[in-house]
């Protein structure tokens, strides 16, 4: 099995299992990344942990195997797509998606890293696009997604040089959410995990999706649709249980499937 998947409540955990290829995006590794995402939405969980086992989160599209593809340009294309389509699913799931890199999160491993949501990271990490390196180009978010991570000149930098920055530096550049040392790192995480599941799914969703909704919109129509999603979350029994909570002073109380999120927000 190359992926794993544990759920527990509303909070999933995805490793994936493939050490001696650097968690490479092999086709099963594709096809389990698929069918944990399956799982993870069929549980309504709010939260997903994403991590690599071995040290790398992964090394992004499987070489060895693209090698085999080369001199049939729809099989290449059909290969290529399909990475960027699952991590298109990760992005645009309706929990938070949290990566965790211990050791490597190089080329399409950054790449996985972007489309996480939040990204806890050890200080040692070691984190870039090394596409250029091997005289290669991203092909699953590398060009798209740092630009939008980075300003500018940080972005031109980790594209253009193909160096590495270790993960406190992407921690204060702001290609991570959170860095700790390696040795306290799971630390970081379970903390960081509590508190996220702590929230209502449904909000949590809705936060997201509001967030997407106004990343390419004009600022009138961005705002215009936060005032919508706000007064359409009123109607439910999430803010209902919210105010209740802040009206008697106690701690509100999200449990319960009416909760939690749907797929098709």
């Amino acid at each position: 099995m190359t992926v794993r998947t544990a759920v527990d409540g509303r909070v999933a955990r995805v490793l994936i299992d493939r050490p001696e290829a650097h968690n490479a995006l092999s086709p099963a590794v594709l096809d389990g990344l698929d069918v944990a995402l399956d799982t993870v939405l069929a549980a309504r969980c709010s939260v997903l942990v994403l991590r690599g086992a071995g040290g790398s989160l992964s090394a992004g599209a499987d070489l060895p195997y693209l090698r085999t593809l080369l001199g049939d340009p729809a099989a290449v294309e059909a290969y290529i797509a399909r990475i960027g389509a699952v991590l298109d699913r990760v992005e645009a799931a309706p929990l938070v998606s949290v990566a965790v890199v211990t050791g490597y999160a190089l080329a399409g491993g950054c790449e996985i890293l972007m489309a996480c949501d939040l990204a806890v990271v050890a200080d040692e990490a070691r984190i870039g696009d090394r596409h250029l390196e091997y005289g290669l180009l991203p092909g699953a978010g590398g060009s798209v997604r740092l630009p939008r991570a980075l300003p500018d000149p940080l972005a031109r930098r980790l594209l253009y040089t193909g160096e590495m920055i270790d993960g406190a530096t992407a921690a204060a550049w702001g290609l991570a959410s959170h860095h700790a040392p390696a040795a306290s790192l799971d630390v970081a995480v379970d903390a960081l995990v509590a508190r996220l599941a702590r929230h209502s799914p449904d909000a949590l969703a809705g936060m997201k999706a509001m967030y997407r909704a106004g990343l390419d919109a004009p600022p009138a129509a961005a705002l215009a649709a936060e005032r919508a999603a706000l007064l359409a979350h009123l109607d439910g029994p999430t803010a209902a249980e919210g105010l209740a909570a802040f009206a008697g002073h106690r701690s509100p109380d999200f449990s319960g499937d009416r909760f939690l999120p749907t797929e098709d927000r």
